[in-house]
C-alpha cells in the first residue's frame, strides 16, 4: 500500500449513494471507488460518510446488521462510540494548558494556535509531507467550525474541554489505531452508534475532514450533527420512520429470527403506514414534532370539528419530521339565547379522556426566578432556542418523558419564543418577552404533561376547555402563555366566557384566535355540572357493562 507523499494535495470527495449501497462501497479500495484520480500533483478519492436516523426495517435485523458489520473481514471497521480512550500523558496535559493560557492572553489565530500545538509536540508529526499538511488543514477546519458555532470563538468556555479531548483522541486513535496514511488500500471506517458529547462530535467531524469513512447510526433519530450540518450537506443522511430508544450495541447476533409471516406483516405495515398513507398505526409519529395549523371556523363548526380526528381535519399533513395538526383556538363570548343548548355544548366538549377542564383561575404559577443564564446557553448560533440543548441541560424538568415527547415540547417552546404571540407590556423589549415565555413554559403543570403524553398526533386531538365566569382573579398572563404553547403543539383550546369581559384579548393578539359573540351576556354565572352530563355518564357506564 502506497503513501501519499508524492502528492501535494489530498482531496476526499463525498460519494452520494442510495439505499444500502454504502456496504459495497466500503469493501472497495480507494482506487476502485468513484472520484478516484491522481492528477495535477494531487490525489482525489471517494469517501463513504453517512448518518442513519431511525431504524430501517425490523429492529432485530437492524442490530444484526450492526454486529455483522463489525465482523466483516472486507471492511476495516472501528467502533469508537463508548470506546474513546481517555488517558493522556501528564506532560501533554500540562503543555496544552500552557498553550491555552497563551491563547487567553494573546487571542491566537487558528494557524498560530496550531503552530503552538506543533511546537510543543501536541499533534503527531508525519514523515509523509502530504499527510502532515493534510492533518493540519483538517484540524484548522475543525477549529474554524468551532469558532463559527460559538460566541467568543477559541475563548468560549467549552473550547478547553474540546481541544484537550481532540488532542487526547488524536494520539490514542488517529495516530495509531486508525492509520490515516494508507493511500490505495481500504480506508479505515469509524462506526459511531447513538448519542455523542460536543467533543465527540468535533472528533468525528475531524475524522470526516481527514477523509476516513464514517458511519453514524442513531436508532432514536436524534441527529448529533444537527448543529454542524443543519442543511445535511456534509454527509449522506438517510432517515427512517421507525424511531426507538437505542439498545446496547450488539455483541452477538439476535437469537430470535423473524418468521416469514412476521416479515410479511412488517412489509405490509411499512407500505400502509407511510407519511402519504391515510392509515396510521398507534404512536407511529411519536418521534416527530407536532405543530399547529390554527383553523378559522364558525361557531357551529367548532363543535363539529372538535369531534374529528386530526388526520380527518383540513390541511393535516406530515412534512419531514413535523406533523402539522389542524387545531382550534377560540373564545365563546357570552351565551346563546337557549341556555340549555349552551350548557349541553359545553358539557359535550368537556367529556372525554383527552380533555382538561379548567374553571378556577389563575391555573398556573408565575415564575419569578431569573432564567437568563439557562436561556442564553440554550441558544443556537442564529439566536434561537435549540431543542437539543434544552433537553440535555441539567435544568430540564422532563427527562423522564419519552425522548420524542421531550423534543416536541422543547421545539414548541422554541417556536413560541421565536415568534411570540403574547402582547408585550409597556417598556418590555422583545428579548424580555422571550425570556419571560422561556421561564414560564419550561415549568409545565403535571396535568398538561399527562394530557400531552396521551396525544397520538394523527388521532384524537386533546382539548383544553376553560370556563371563566369573570369571578375571582381571572385569567393571568402566565395562563395565557401556557395556552399559546398548547395551541402551538396542536391542542384544541376552547374558552367559554359568559360575561363577555376581556381575558384572552388582554394578553394574546386577537389575530391568533377566534372570538364568537353570542346573543347575550351573563355575569357571575356559576358553573354547575348539568344533569345532561350525569345522564351521559350513566349511559356510558351502561354501554361499557353491555360490552
Amino acid at each position: 500500500m502506497g503513501a501519499f507523499g508524492q502528492y501535494s494535495k489530498i482531496n476526499p470527495v463525498l460519494i452520494i449513494f442510495n439505499n444500502n449501497e454504502w456496504l459495497s462501497l466500503l469493501e472497495k479500495s480507494l482506487s476502485e471507488r468513484e472520484h478516484y484520480s491522481t492528477q495535477n500533483n494531487s490525489i482525489q478519492f471517494g469517501q463513504v460518510c453517512a448518518r442513519f436516523l431511525g431504524i430501517d426495517g425490523d429492529e432485530d435485523d437492524y442490530y444484526n446488521m450492526l454486529f455483522e458489520l463489525t465482523q466483516n473481514p472486507g471492511i476495516d471497521v472501528h467502533v469508537l462510540s463508548g470506546h474513546l480512550r481517555k488517558e493522556i500523558a501528564r506532560e501533554q496535559f500540562q503543555a496544552i494548558q500552557t498553550v491555552l493560557e497563551i491563547n487567553q492572553s494573546e487571542t491566537l489565530s487558528v494557524n498560530r494556535f496550531i503552530a503552538f500545538l506543533e511546537g510543543r509536540d501536541l499533534i503527531p508529526s508525519y514523515e509523509d509531507a502530504s499527510v502532515h499538511r493534510h492533518f493540519r488543514e483538517s484540524l484548522a477546519g475543525v477549529l474554524q467550525m468551532f469558532i463559527q458555532e460559538h460566541p467568543g470563538g477559541l475563548h468560549h468556555p467549552d473550547f478547553r474541554r474540546v481541544i484537550v479531548d481532540l488532542i487526547k483522541w488524536t494520539w490514542n486513535h488517529l495516530d495509531g489505531t486508525i492509520p490515516i496514511k494508507v493511500a490505495v488500500g481500504r480506508r479505515p471506517c469509524i462506526l459511531w452508534y447513538g448519542t455523542a458529547s460536543k467533543s465527540e462530535v468535533y472528533f468525528l467531524y475531524m475524522a470526516k475532514l481527514l477523509g476516513l469513512d464514517l458511519l453514524i447510526f442513531e436508532p432514536d433519530g436524534v441527529d448529533i450533527f444537527k448543529n454542524l450540518d443543519p442543511e445535511r450537506k456534509l454527509m449522506v443522511v438517510q432517515e427512517f420512520s421507525l424511531k426507538k430508544e437505542p439498545r446496547e450495541f450488539p455483541k452477538a447476533r439476535a437469537i430470535r429470527k423473524a418468521t416469514v409471516a412476521y416479515q410479511a406483516s412488517k412489509e405490509i405495515e411499512r407500505i400502509l403506514h407511510t407519511d402519504n398513507s391515510p392509515i396510521y398505526k398507534a404512536w407511529q409519529y411519536r418521534s416527530h414534532v407536532p405543530a399547529s395549523i390554527t383553523l378559522k371556523t364558525t361557531y357551529d363548526e367548532l363543535f363539529l370539528m372538535s369531534r374529528e380526528k386530526a388526520f380527518i381535519r383540513p390541511n393535516f399533513h406530515i412534512e419531514g419530521q413535523t406533523v402539522f395538526i389542524p387545531s382550534l383556538f377560540a373564545k365563546i363570548s357570552g351565551i346563546t339565547a337557549s341556555q340549555k343548548e349552551y350548557w349541553e355544548r359545553l358539557e359535550e366538549l368537556k367529556e372525554g379522556e383527552l380533555t382538561l377542564f379548567i374553571r378556577y383561575f389563575p391555573f398556573t404559577h408565575n415564575v419569578t426566578v431569573n432564567q437568563q443564564y439557562h436561556y442564553h446557553h440554550s441558544l443556537n448560533r442564529e439566536g434561537f432556542l435549540d431543542p437539543e440543548k434544552m433537553i440535555k441541560s441539567n435544568w430540564w424538568k422532563h427527562k423522564q418523558l419519552p425522548v420524542g415527547v421531550q423534543h416536541a415540547i422543547a421545539a414548541g417552546i422554541s417556536r413560541v419564543c421565536e415568534n411570540p404571540k403574547l402582547i408585550k407590556e409597556d417598556h418590555e423589549s422583545l428579548y424580555d418577552l422571550q425570556l419571560y415565555l422561556f421561564a414560564q413554559l419550561t415549568r409545565l403543570p403535571e396535568s398538561v404533561i399527562k394530557l400531552f403524553l396521551k396525544f397520538d398526533y394523527p388521532q384524537e386531538v386533546p382539548r383544553v376547555v376553560l370556563y371563566n365566569n369573570g369571578a375571582g382573579a381571572g385569567l393571568t398572563r402566565s395562563d395565557a402563555a401556557l395556552l399559546i404553547l398548547l395551541n402551538e403543539l396542536g391542542l384544541d383550546i376552547l374558552l367559554f366566557n359568559p360575561s363577555g369581559l376581556r381575558d384572552l384579548e388582554i394578553y394574546i393578539d386577537e389575530r391568533f384566535f377566534d372570538i364568537h359573540l353570542m346573543d347575550q351576556f351573563e355575569f357571575n354565572m356559576e358553573y354547575k355540572e348539568r344533569p345532561v352530563s350525569i345522564w351521559r355518564r350513566l349511559i356510558n357506564l351502561k354501554n361499557n357493562i353491555q360490552k
